[in-house]
């Protein structure tokens, strides 16, 4: 897996799940729900990823171990953003400027 991450690496993979690892042996699957630029430009690419896991998922933000069947292993600072009936929500943003 490359450690650049660009919108196009997810933005063919929402939609499907990723394997999050939590706590000391926990894991819960995950829904890629969306890949959204947030302001991009020649300089910076910006964007955000939205994932929805389960109600019991972790509560805090954090650097989290990420598995998906496509991408493989990747470490992202996930924070939660949202909990409502369909579980608990997290945001993912990236920030990098271009060269």
């Amino acid at each position: 897996m490359t450690d650049v991450f660009t919108i196009e690496t997810f933005s063919g993979h929402v939609g499907t799940k990723f394997l999050i690892h939590y706590g000391d042996s926990q894991t819960a699957d995950l829904e890629l729900l969306s890949a959204t630029d947030v302001g991009s430009s020649n300089m910076q690419s910006q964007f955000s990823l939205v994932f929805l896991g389960p109600l019991n998922g972790p509560a805090a933000q954090g650097i989290f171990r990420l598995e998906h069947d496509k991408l493989g292993s990747l470490d992202l600072f996930l924070v939660p953003i949202a909990r409502n009936n369909d579980g608990l929500s997290y945001e993912a943003i990236f920030n990098r400027f271009l060269e």
